[in-house]
């Protein structure tokens, strides 16, 4: 069997992932799991924000964080700055609360910069419904998912721009009755996939 060419060898049935490849590490034949091969070295990261944040009407705003939730290799640096570890292809999710305290509707615009550069294509535009009264106001979720290409030690930053000073990101505290969590203004992920 150990002199068996690959090309003879039947083909694999579905995998589990608990089955066994041979490798050499430091000069010993050693054993590992298929499932140790696709975890390895995938970073990921998760963040998110418990404070309300205000942007600029002439110029994109970067949305800053101030928690990290869960981190294997990605990191925060600057409150702002989603940094990779490795080169390979990311999954980034995000999602942002809009608030308007405004009586008529308004917009904002979401992209990413990459290394301090705007990401071409990246931009979506949201458009956050009018206050209902003095008391309760609009609100509208962004949510974004993109793949990226992206070489160690880049970072990703999202960068918003609303059309009105009465836009802003904001952040809800748990309530007691009815019971349920807090609402960060902002919360995303990044997976490494490949």
């Amino acid at each position: 069997m150990a002199d068996q060419k690959i090309s003879a060898m039947p083909t694999a049935a579905t995998l589990t992932g608990a089955e066994l490849i041979p490798m050499v590490q430091s000069g010993a034949n050693v054993k590992a799991t298929l499932d140790s091969f696709r975890n390895f070295d995938n970073a990921y990261g998760g963040f998110s924000d418990s404070t309300d944040q205000t942007g600029n009407i002439s110029t994109g705003t970067v949305v800053t964080f101030n928690t990290v939730d869960i981190t294997d290799g990605v990191t925060l640096a600057s409150g702002s700055r989603i940094t990779v570890p490795n080169t390979g292809k990311y999954n980034l999710q995000f999602s942002i609360q809009f608030k308007n305290t405004n009586n008529a509707q308004d917009d904002a615009t979401v992209w990413l910069r990459i290394n301090g550069i705007d990401l071409a294509n990246s931009a979506t535009q949201y458009t956050i419904p009018a206050r209902k009264s003095a008391s309760i106001f609009g609100y509208n979720v962004a949510s974004l998912t993109f793949l990226l290409d992206l070489v160690a030690a880049d970072y990703v930053e999202i960068v918003w721009l609303p059309t009105a000073t009465t836009i802003t990101i904001e952040a809800l505290p748990a309530s007691v009755s009815p019971v349920y969590p807090a609402i960060p203004s902002i919360i995303a992920t990044m997976l490494q996939v490949a």
